[in-house]
């Protein structure tokens, strides 16, 4: 394997190539009657081209300085990261957003290196709170929310 191939850069190219497929995705017909601005992927794809920016960006700066790069030597929390990540991705839609949110925050906390308890609660909770509090009352754009109750 090649010396600059590291975690990140697997993490980089996982990240580019989902951000890349999602962005795909949201090419279809049947918005396109509705303007550019009152589709329901005009933001998605702001966002999602933010991401394979910043990805391609960092993708390239690891690669260029690839000296010293540590061999890979957590591939187990990488593919539960990906896993987790999936995982996510299917149930926010039966869920809600912020049922799926609070364990998978958990989950890449923890994979990132994040060790305290306290720190990973209230990560956790606080970042897919306050997206949905921006989302559902501020922006007016509701997020999926869960069957048990309409507050989350």
């Amino acid at each position: 394997m090649p010396a600059y191939l590291s975690e990140r850069v697997l993490m980089l190219l996982t990240l580019l190539i989902a951000g890349a497929a999602l962005l795909v995705s949201t090419f279809g017909t049947e918005f396109q009657a509705l303007g550019a601005a009152q589709s329901p992927v005009f933001f998605p794809r702001i966002i999602l081209s933010l991401w394979i920016g910043l990805t391609l960006i960092a993708l390239i700066q690891d690669v260029v300085r690839h000296e010293g790069v540590a061999a890979i030597d957590k591939v187990g929390l990488l593919i539960v990261f990906v896993l987790a990540a999936l995982v996510y991705a299917n149930l926010v839609t039966r869920l809600g957003f912020m049922l799926s949110s609070v364990p998978f925050a958990v989950i890449s906390l923890w994979v990132f290196g994040v060790r305290s308890p306290l720190a990973i609660a209230a990560y956790a909770v606080a970042v897919p709170g306050v997206i949905v509090l921006l989302f559902n009352h501020i922006l007016k754009q509701p997020l999926p929310v869960s069957p048990f109750s309409h507050l989350f």
